[in-house]
């Protein structure tokens, strides 16, 4: 009818049917991960014929202008759609008062896209699952932990990875050595250190290469973000990179910046002890990256023994004091929960067997690309969230409650 956004603003699909439009609400400019995967799901959503209109939720996470990129800016503001999807995290939704998440009582569903790295959920996050009528996540790991404790679906929707590369940047122009065999780890130090635990990263290049290989043909990278505001953190990590002759760079880049200095690199290792998904280690394998990654939690769906080197693993609890780099994350992750504690050797070795093997690495590199194209491309992704986003508008909230309770 005239007059009416949603009608206005909705594009036909392939078939002839209206795609259901979203309000899409963000922190759009934040430097966190999912900030990031946030502006890439929107970017699939369009692509896959479904109306956007943006909605900004500063929740005071650090931001960075250029994070929004221009394509995105022109989309519309506000709420004029039927649903609305939250890209503000499980832990991050007591913030938000119930007056913005449903205002005047709105009827309209609330989808939550949240990650998760541990096997529990504290009693006070599954309250925040009461507030919302179905919750996307991006792993099979996090999956299973949100349906022990969700009555709403909880709907696999991995992150799209699919990076574009700055062909214009070199290994010089991150002040790197031409001539040596790259290493790189890279994580968001407000992440914590504790779970990204470079350290370990760091440990094991020191015991996969000597000395004089460390001096003269080896050399680890450690991209990081964040670390300059955590000053103890900073201290402990730059005096174990300088004692193996590697670099930190903690800056700011670009999506396409990060995605070249992947690409710059022979190598990337994450030895994390829990992750939601593994952004970095799925992009570095899309762009042909031999990945040495502990095969828990998130990555675990794709870190498959033909197209990467994963590394074993025995689950440990959470100790109080592994947060002390990150004090305020003692608030998310309690002591006593468990995550992953990686086989630091068997990690050297595996750095070692790829230096010693060229073509090995060439060929992990290509099944690499191989495993992550197609399944995680933009155009998968935004075909599985519209196929959900129909699903969801076909059902009022409490059928949505019903078919979850159905299924358990």
């Amino acid at each position: 009818m005239p007059g009416d956004p949603e009608r206005e603003l909705a594009p036909a699909s392939a078939g002839g049917r209206s795609a259901p439009g979203v309000n899409a609400i963000a922190s759009w400019e934040a430097t966190t991960g999912l900030a990031e995967a946030a502006r890439r799901s929107v970017r699939s959503l369009v692509g896959a014929g479904v109306p956007v209109a943006l909605v900004d939720y500063d929740y005071g996470a650090p931001r960075a202008a250029h994070r929004l990129p221009a394509d995105l800016r022109t989309l519309p503001r506000g709420r004029p759609y039927g649903v609305d999807l939250v890209f503000l995290n499980v832990n991050e939704l007591h913030v938000v008062p119930e007056t913005f998440l449903r205002p005047d009582g709105s009827s309209r569903p609330v989808v939550a896209s949240w990650f998760w790295e541990l096997a529990t959920l504290p009693p006070d996050l599954v309250r925040e699952t009461a507030r919302v009528d179905e919750i996307w996540v991006a792993s099979q790991f996090v999956a299973e932990v949100f349906r022990r404790h969700a009555l709403c679906p909880v709907e696999i929707v991995p992150c799209v990875v699919e990076p574009a590369v700055d062909e214009g940047h070199s290994r010089r122009d991150f002040g790197l050595p031409d001539d040596r065999f790259l290493v790189l780890c890279s994580f968001d130090a407000s992440s914590t250190l504790a779970r990204k635990n470079p350290l370990a990263t760091v440990e094991a290049f020191r015991r996969a290469f000597s000395p004089d290989e460390r001096a003269r043909s080896v050399h680890l990278v450690v991209k990081t973000i964040n670390l300059a505001s955590l000053p103890e953190a900073s201290l402990a990590l730059g005096r174990a990179v300088a004692d193996v002759g590697g670099t930190i760079l903690d800056v700011e880049m670009t999506e396409s910046e990060i995605a070249a200095l992947t690409s710059s690199c022979d190598v990337y290792v994450s030895l994390h002890r829990a992750e939601g998904f593994g952004l970095g280690i799925a992009e570095a394998m899309l762009l042909g990256r031999p990945v040495v990654a502990t095969a828990y939690s998130g990555p675990a769906d794709f870190l498959h023994v033909a197209s990467s080197c994963p590394v074993g693993y025995r689950t440990t609890e959470v100790d109080a004091g592994d947060l002390r780099f990150n004090p305020a994350a003692r608030n998310v992750y309690a002591a006593g929960e468990t995550w992953a504690e990686p086989d630091v050797g068997e990690a050297a070795r595996r750095l070692r067997m790829l230096y010693d093997h060229p073509e090995l690495r060439r060929r992990i590199g290509a099944s690499a690309a191989a495993a992550i194209r197609g399944r995680y491309s933009s155009a998968a992704v935004g075909r599985l969230m519209r196929d959900r986003l129909e699903l969801v508008t076909a059902c009022p909230r409490d059928r949505l409650r019903a078919a979850r309770a159905d299924r358990t």
